[in-house]
């Protein structure tokens, strides 16, 4: 009896915690405490807007460019590869042209096997094809927190820069701020 009655508990806990689980629009997210939805799309928003108009108004050029690391210079979690990733998706659904070259290595070994004479012309991959960027986008998330009145009060500032690499000129900058404040009583008022 005590078996059963511990598997039922055991079951009951299992299905209320998948119970619990609803998925949403993440465009609709009312924010929180940490960073998250909110926060992400906001900032992706602004600077594909700017870096878009940039390029096309203002730089009047092909850009090619590399993405590079994006700092967290905050207390919390950022997940600083998502935001990267979801600007460069953006920008390349608007044929905005970008170097990934985490597979170089493997396309010269494909190259060089290609030389050989061991693989079928007509599919080997030529050499020389390879591009370079001119650019490298990079950036930086920075924060002032305080507490005041129960609140926590944060200032979160994103950095966003592209970089001319023959030159070494700063191109494009531009920035989101996001300012929240959150009960630090989580149960409300």
């Amino acid at each position: 009896m005590k078996k059963v009655s511990l598997l039922i508990f055991a079951v009951s806990i299992i299905a209320t915690g998948c119970a619990g689980t609803q998925y949403r629009d993440a465009s609709k997210d009312k924010g929180s405490m940490d960073w998250g939805p909110r926060e992400i799309k906001t900032t992706v928003n602004k600077m594909v807007a700017s870096l878009y108009d940039y390029l096309k108004n203002g730089w009047g050029q092909a850009a090619l460019i590399k993405t590079q690391r994006i700092k967290n210079d905050t207390a919390e979690h950022i997940d600083t590869r998502m935001l990267a990733d979801e600007i460069v998706t953006q920008l390349i659904q608007m044929r905005i042209e970008f170097i990934d070259d985490s597979y170089t290595k493997e396309a010269i070994d494909e190259m060089a096997k290609g030389m050989t004479g061991l693989i079928d012309p007509d599919s080997a991959i030529p050499t020389g094809n390879l591009k370079s960027p001119n650019f490298f986008l990079f950036g930086n998330i920075s924060e002032n927190t305080r507490y005041v009145d129960g609140d926590k009060v944060q200032y979160l500032v994103v950095h966003m820069k592209m970089k001319e690499l023959k030159t070494g000129l700063i191109r494009w900058q531009d920035r989101q701020e996001i300012f929240k404040a959150t009960p630090t009583d989580r149960y409300g008022r």
